[in-house]
This record gives structure tokens, sequence and C-alpha cells, in this order.
């Protein structure tokens, strides 16, 4: 998905509610983010997903598929195509786990030669990413972040009726010709 910059010719457009919303400016911020992981990652065949699910393999020597896909927020059954394809590049291997049923899974050598150069491509990324914020932003920010992340992580609200969800939009009502 290619982001595209407002034209400077287009009047401004009114947000609405949406111009006050944290998740919309999430939303927008994350936007932003997958785009330059995309050029960060472009020609090895690397996602985002793929890149975590082998950050985490590597930093959780025989983490459990299921493990995995908790710490992902993804469906296990979403998870057996990211490890088949870490698996068919030799980056990733499943070794033995504590029964017959479970799998643990490992990084091979050639996983962690690609995961090196994909640190170096992505911390250009972060850097870019970050350049508008000082050092003390930046900590700030992802503090924020992560006590979001954790809170949502821990209990999802139940949907509100619809008619509690957004505030009742402002209508502008003109005066009548010939009033």
């Amino acid at each position: 998905m290619t982001i595209r910059k407002p034209a400077a010719q287009h009047a401004p457009v009114d947000h609405g509610v949406l111009a006050g919303s944290i998740g919309y400016r999430l939303h927008l911020a994350d936007l932003v983010n997958m785009q330059g992981i995309g050029r960060a990652l472009a020609g090895t065949g690397v996602t985002a997903a793929r890149f975590t699910a082998l950050e985490l393999i590597a930093r959780n020597p025989g983490i459990k598929p299921a493990s995995l896909a908790t710490t992902m927020m993804v469906e296990r059954s979403n998870l057996v195509a990211l490890v088949r394809f870490l698996s068919e590049q030799g980056w990733v291997r499943s070794a033995a786990g504590p029964n017959r049923r479970e799998k643990a899974l490992e990084i091979t050598a050639a996983g962690s030669d690609m995961l090196r150069e994909l640190h170096r491509r992505l911390a250009r990324h972060e850097a870019a990413l970050c350049a508008p914020l000082s050092a003390t932003e930046r900590e700030t920010l992802a503090g924020l972040l992560a006590r979001v992340t954790a809170a949502g992580a821990r209990a999802q609200p139940a949907p509100a009726p619809a008619s509690a969800s957004l505030p009742a939009p402002a209508v502008r009502v003109s005066p009548a010709v010939g009033s």
C-alpha cells in the first residue's frame, strides 16, 4: 500500500472526531511505519510479520508456536505460513518439544546472519522514522505505546451499542435563502 501525501492545492479536510482520536493517529503512524518497513526490507522477501517471528524465535530459543502466536497477537493457524516461510529459507528449524505434539522453534546460523542484515536495514528505518523526536521524546513515546498495547492485550471491551459508539456529528445548518 502506498500512502500518498496530500497535494498542496487541495482544501483542508475537516477530520471531525478523528482529529482528536488517539486510535486514528496510531493508525496513521502505523501506515507511515509500515511503508518505511516495506522499503527497508525490499528485496529480502521478508515482511514485518516474518521479521517479528524471526526476531522472537532468535531471542527465545525453543519457543513453542502457540507462545509465538500469542506474543505476536495472531491466530496460531496464521502463524503456520510464517514459520513455513522461515523454515523454507533455512532460517528456522523445528526441534522436538517436551512432548510428541509440541515443537520448539530455533533459529539457524543462516537465520542469525539474515537477522543481522535485517537489523541493519531496520535501524536506518527507525532513525528516519524518529528523526523529528528527541531521545527523551522517543523514550516517552515508546513507554506510552507499551502501556496502550499492554492494556489492549489484557482486555478487549465488548462493542458499544451503535448509538453510543461516537458522538453525533455537528450539523451545520445554512440559513434558508430568502429568510
